[in-house]
């Protein structure tokens, strides 16, 4: 008896350390402790009901477990320094040329192989260059738009 409650002690150490620790590992072998303390039960007691029953109330209280560790972190101190407080507005986005700038001249701020950055007097905008490679300081003409980028070739 002692070995299946031991086993099912540390699953449920292991199942709170998962929630710590993601990855998965930790979680994986809480569930086979869990398990082992259900065959142990079956080799103790020789029916299928004893480990059943264990089988059922050890992933019940894992579950629990799990639930109430959540709970519990969302305002502990530590669980603050896990979770995201705040959603961050803006965007990763390059800023989009407008149509103004096609058969504007500009040069390569970046070695342009064939995409890279091309300035066009003060702003910076990504571009693909058609020509294929271009040098950094190489005089370009803006030949079009894909989507966010800029399609340039060489004067």
């Amino acid at each position: 008896m002692s070995w299946i409650i031991g086993l099912i002690l540390i699953g449920y150490a292991l199942i709170f350390f998962e929630v710590l620790v993601p990855g998965g590992v930790l979680g994986i072998l809480g569930f086979c402790c869990i398990i082992g303390a259900a065959v142990a039960a079956h080799q103790e007691y020789g029916d299928w009901f004893a480990s059943g029953l264990t089988f059922l109330l050890g992933g019940i209280g894992a579950i629990f477990l799990v639930l109430i560790e959540l709970r519990w972190l969302e305002g502990s101190r530590l669980g603050k320094a896990f979770f995201l407080g705040k959603s961050v507005s803006g965007s990763s986005n390059p800023p989009v040329a407008p149509d103004e700038v096609v058969g504007m001249e500009g040069r390569a701020a970046t070695p342009l192989k064939p995409e890279g950055i091309i300035a066009i007097g003060d702003e910076r905008y990504d571009a693909f260059c058609e020509d294929g490679y271009a040098t950094k300081g190489t005089t370009l003409c803006v030949s079009g738009k894909d989507g966010y980028r800029l399609k340039v070739r060489k004067l």
